[in-house]
């Protein structure tokens, strides 16, 4: 049989963590730090996407050969749908409120207009598996995230509140080399903290 089953994963839980543009990237399976907030609970059913997008521009020679391809303006984005009304999902969404929390699922305080130029940093992860057995997959950006997109905030009597938030990554300055680093990215045993 050709391939690995082990490459392959159903994950069974998800996060997603926001913080400061200082905040430390939790490297080798670490546990995320204090200087990381979590979204809290996410719809398991959209999962995360991730979509790139550039820009690509056909070349042709007289006769209608094509002789290049030119591809710019490289785009990672990538989308969850939050469910809780908490202080992490208020700061990503509304940055710049006036909401007092009062710690039992209440609220209370004005939103204003966001900063839309808000940035931060933010974590993704996956986790499978229990103890000792447990892999755990990491995107964290290395160098900023926004808020791309706040999508529509759906609550009925049928479903469950939620809201679909899609970010930006951008990727740190370029080296001597011409590299810029866009995410850090990890997948492996999970680091129990103490």
């Amino acid at each position: 049989m050709a391939g690995d089953p082990s490459n392959a994963q159903v994950w069974e839980r998800a996060d997603v963590y926001i913080g400061a543009l200082d905040a430390a990237i939790p490297e080798a399976g670490a546990p995320f730090g204090a200087d990381w907030d979590a979204v809290g609970l996410l719809n398991g059913d959209d999962g995360f996407t991730e979509t790139v997008s550039v820009d690509a521009e056909d070349h042709f020679a007289w006769g209608g050969i094509l002789v290049a391809t030119s591809r710019s303006n490289f785009k990672l984005t990538r989308t969850f749908t939050a469910y809780e009304d908490n202080a992490t999902v208020f700061d990503l969404l509304w940055p710049g409120h006036e909401i007092v929390f009062d710690g039992t699922a209440g609220y209370e305080g004005d939103v204003n207009v966001p900063n839309l130029q808000a940035r931060f940093k933010i974590g993704f992860q996956l986790r499978t598996g229990q103890g000792s057995d447990a892999v755990i997959k990491r995107v964290i950006s290395r160098n900023y995230a926004q808020v791309g997109e706040r999508g529509d905030s759906q609550e009925s009597e049928t479903t469950l509140a939620s809201r679909e938030v899609t970010v930006d990554i951008y990727p740190e300055a370029a080296d001597e080399e011409g590299v810029s680093k866009l995410f850090y990215t990890y997948k492996g045993p999970e680091v129990i903290g103490s």
